[in-house]
C-alpha cells in the first residue's frame, strides 16, 4: 500500500464472498467502484480473488451487492455445451 491510501485494516467488515465462475471481470470491478468508491474517486473496498471466488472486504457494511446487481452488470455468456 503506498502512502497516501487511506484504506485501514482495522474497519474491515466480514467480507462478501461471490463466485465468479461466469463474471465479466471489468465490469464486476466497475461494478464495485460504483457501489463502494467514493465521490472523491477513491476506493472503501478490498477484493481477493482465489480459485474464482471474489471475497469483497468493504470498510462500511451498509451497502451490499445483490445478485440483481451481479446478473444485470457482470454476467459473462455461459459457455455452450454441446450434447
Amino acid at each position: 500500500m503506498s502512502s497516501h491510501d487511506t484504506y485501514n485494516s482495522s474497519s474491515i467488515c466480514m467480507p462478501q464472498v461471490i463466485e465468479g465462475q461466469y463474471l465479466d471481470q471489468r465490469r464486476f470491478m466497475n461494478l464495485l467502484k460504483q457501489v463502494y468508491g467514493t465521490s472523491g474517486g477513491k476506493n472503501n473496498f478490498r477484493v481477493e480473488l482465489r480459485l474464482n471466488r471474489y471475497k469483497i472486504y468493504p470498510m462500511d457494511q451498509t451497502t451490499k451487492l445483490t445478485e440483481v446487481d451481479l446478473l444485470d452488470s457482470c454476467n459473462k455468456s455461459m459457455p455452450l455445451i454441446k450434447p
